[in-house]
C-alpha cells in the first residue's frame, strides 16, 4: 500500500502527464482510435477523442496510471484490466492503454516498463500494448522490454454508405440456435494471424475456445449485429458481427465486431455478408465503418478494399508473459 508521500506523488506525476499530453496533442493525433477523421483539426481529435477520454477514465477508476522516474527523467504507464479477460483466461490479464516519456532514453523507458510488468504480472500475468506504427520512439523502447510483437494491425474504414443497397442473397439476423454451429465455424475457420492464435501465451486450444466463446457471446448481445446466411436446409457456415453506431466528432461511427466463413462449398460469402451489414448499418444512419485485419491476412486484406474500404492507420500489438 502506498503512503501518504507516495500517493501525492503518483497523483501529481498525473497532473504532469496530461500537461505534457496538452503541449504535444497536436503531434499525437495518431493516437486517436478515429485518426482517420484527417478533415478535423488534428489537435482538437487527440483532444477530444484520446486525451479526454483518458483523463475521464483515470478520475473514474476505470484507468490506473503510474509514474517511473529515474535520472533520465519520467516514464508514465496507463493500464486496466479487463475482469470478463482475466477470469476466462484464469491469470490476471493487463492491458497498457498509453506509454509516455518527458525524454527520448529508450532503454531509460524500456527499464521502467520491465519494473512495471515485473510489479504487476509477476510470473502468472499477461500484459499487451498497442502501439501506433507512428510513434518510433516507442518501437524502439519495446525492444528493451521482453515483450513480443504478435500481431501489426491495419485498421480500415468504410464511408460510402451513400452506395449502399440491400442486399440480393438470402441473409438473416442470427438467432441462439444457431450458437452451436457458429462456433464450429469460428473453430474451424481459425485465423492463425489474429493475436490470441500468434501469441505463443496461449495454446492453440485455448486461442480456438477464446473465439468459440466470443461468437457466442457476440449472438447473445455482445455485438449488435450478426448475420449469418439464410440457405434453406443448410446450418449457418459462417457469420459477421457487428455494433451500431456511436456519435464521435459529428459522425455516426460503427465497427466490425468478428467475422468467419467456411467457403467450402459456398464461395464470396464474406462479401455477402458484409453487404447485408452495410445496408442494416445505413439503415442506422451510419456515416463510417471501420475494422482491423492483419498486416499478414492478404485475404481478408483483398475483401475489405474490394469492398471499398480504406486504410486508416496501422498499430503494433505487443505482449508479455513469462
Amino acid at each position: 500500500m502506498m503512503n501518504t508521500a507516495d500517493l501525492h506523488y503518483q497523483e501529481k506525476g498525473i497532473d504532469d502527464l496530461f500537461r505534457l499530453l496538452e503541449r504535444e496533442e497536436a503531434g499525437m493525433s495518431y493516437y486517436s482510435p478515429y485518426s482517420f477523421l484527417r478533415d478535423t483539426e488534428p489537435g482538437k481529435l487527440c483532444r477530444e477523442t484520446f486525451i479526454a477520454p483518458l483523463r475521464a477514465d483515470i478520475t473514474r477508476g476505470k484507468l490506473y496510471a503510474k509514474l517511473y522516474d529515474n535520472e533520465v527523467g519520467r516514464t508514465w504507464i496507463v493500464w486496466r484490466e479487463p475482469a470478463w479477460d482475466s477470469e476466462y483466461f484464469r491469470r490476471r490479464i493487463i492491458k497498457i492503454e498509453f506509454i509516455m516519456a518527458d525524454h527520448d532514453n529508450a532503454a531509460a523507458a524500456g527499464s521502467a516498463i520491465k519494473r512495471f510488468t515485473e510489479e504487476i504480472a509477476g510470473n502468472e500475468g499477461y500484459v499487451s500494448v498497442t502501439i501506433p506504427c507512428e510513434d518510433l520512439f516507442l518501437v524502439r523502447v519495446m525492444s528493451h522490454t521482453g515483450f513480443r510483437l504478435v500481431e501489426t494491425r491495419l485498421n480500415y474504414y468504410f464511408d460510402s454508405f451513400d452506395s449502399a443497397t440491400a442486399p440480393s442473397d438470402p441473409v438473416r439476423w442470427a438467432e441462439r440456435k444457431d450458437i452451436p454451429a457458429l462456433k464450429d465455424v469460428a473453430v474451424r475457420m481459425r485465423n492463425r494471424f489474429d493475436r490470441v492464435h500468434a501469441d505463443p501465451a496461449f495454446s492453440p486450444e485455448t486461442a480456438d475456445a477464446y473465439l468459440g466463446t466470443f461468437i457466442e457471446e457476440s449472438v447473445k448481445g455482445f455485438a449488435d449485429i450478426v448475420m449469418v446466411p439464410d440457405i434453406s436446409g443448410v446450418r449457418p457456415f459462417g457469420f459477421l458481427a457487428a455494433d451500431f453506431p456511436v456519435e464521435v466528432m459529428g459522425r455516426r461511427i460503427a465497427k466490425l465486431v468478428l467475422a468467419a466463413v467456411d467457403n467450402s462449398e459456398y464461395r464470396g460469402w464474406l462479401s455477402k455478408l458484409l453487404t447485408a451489414v452495410i445496408y442494416q448499418l445505413k439503415m442506422k444512419n451510419t456515416d463510417i465503418l471501420t475494422t482491423i485485419t492483419q498486416a499478414s491476412n492478404r485475404p481478408a486484406i483483398r475483401t475489405w478494399e474490394k469492398a471499398g474500404f480504406k486504410l486508416g492507420f496501422v498499430t503494433h500489438v505487443y505482449t508479455y508473459s513469462r
